[in-house]
């Protein structure tokens, strides 16, 4: 028997059905008008949830006074729906992007380690060792070592693993078993044995691709929290120096996105791509991106009043068109 307190019990919500969440958005000033209460309702059931629906309702104006006082002004449920779609076609576009990355920044670290005249068993050697820690028992443990271990299991990554049990990899084998994050760290690990500025850089760059690869691989929702506000990293300066030359991006847009951490980091997985992938690759991304932008300008109407959304997809629409260019 599970026993709550009197404060527990408060925070808990109750469980609502389809109908239920209609008639609580109702409550809030949510409209139906281009979306009936039966087609809300169908939605909520076959398509997606509630709570993450709900989630794209920040931006939206609220009436401040009279007997609407609190409730949102101009939300209708087709417009959650509307920044659903597209959050999700989002997530389609920038999770490639992200693996474009991770496949030419491994052939570039490759390059910088022949270039260097390393041994491509020694610097993994070193780095591997330099990931030792100590356990809560006192006993030594590696983080990298344990990582790979857990691949002995997978179809994938099991015979190549099974080849190095001392965990003697090349660096050509080791980029292959390690996750993005890890190779993230042997990135910056190298960049800093060779002296390396440029590849210092990178890092930096990469560490913003890798939280949104992750957020679009976890399904995270993107688009529902673009207001400016402190970022957790500063945005790298030859990001802000590439927007900079995108026509219609002015200064006071780039600041207001770049203090933004999703835009920041959609802007610098962008750019950071258009840096490392090839010319043929990038031209393959324009075409979907072109599509994405047209998808994402399709209900522009709706927004009307909801500065968040119109400067963010404006801001977007500017980037990729001067980044990712249609060839005729």
């Amino acid at each position: 028997m599970v026993v709550q307190n009197e404060d527990e019990s408060r925070k808990r919500k109750p469980w609502l059905t389809a109908q239920g969440q209609v008639e609580h958005l109702k409550s809030k000033g949510v409209r139906f008008n281009l979306i009936s209460e039966e087609e809300a309702g169908c939605y909520l059931e076959n398509n997606s949830n509630y709570f993450r629906l709900r989630a794209y309702r920040t931006g939206f104006s609220k009436v401040e006074e009279g007997s609407r006082k609190g409730e949102y002004a101009n939300l209708d449920f087709k417009m959650l729906i509307d920044l659903s779609i597209i959050d999700m076609l989002l997530r389609y576009q920038m999770l490639p992007l992200a693996l474009d990355i991770e496949h030419f920044a491994k052939v570039k670290l490759l390059g910088a380690i022949e270039a260097h005249d390393e041994d491509g068993y020694e610097i993994v050697s070193d780095f591997i060792g330099s990931c030792d820690s100590v356990r809560f028992d006192g006993s030594i443990g590696n983080r990298v070592k344990d990582e790979i271990s857990k691949g002995r299991t997978s179809p994938y990554l099991a015979s190549l693993i099974s080849r190095y049990p001392q965990f003697d990899y090349p660096a050509w084998s080791f980029i292959e078993v390690i996750t993005f994050g890890t190779f993230v760290y042997f990135y910056r690990f190298c960049a800093r044995r060779f002296l390396d500025k440029r590849l210092m850089d990178d890092h930096y760059l990469l560490q913003s691709v890798k939280t949104l690869r992750n957020a679009c691989a976890h399904n995270n929702c993107i688009l529902n929290n673009l207001v400016a506000g402190e970022p957790m990293y500063r945005a790298q300066h030859e990001v802000t120096r590439a927007l900079g030359t995108v026509p219609g991006v002015s200064a006071g847009m780039r600041r207001s996105k770049m203090r933004n951490d999703r835009m920041q980091q959609i802007a610098t997985t962008l750019y950071t791509h258009r840096k490392f992938a090839s010319v043929g690759v990038k031209r393959h991304r324009a075409q979907s991106l072109s599509e994405f932008v047209k998808r994402m300008n399709r209900n522009m109407g709706y927004y009307d009043g909801n500065c968040q959304v119109v400067s963010s997809f404006d801001f977007l629409t500017k980037v990729i068109g001067a980044w990712y260019p249609v060839q005729a």
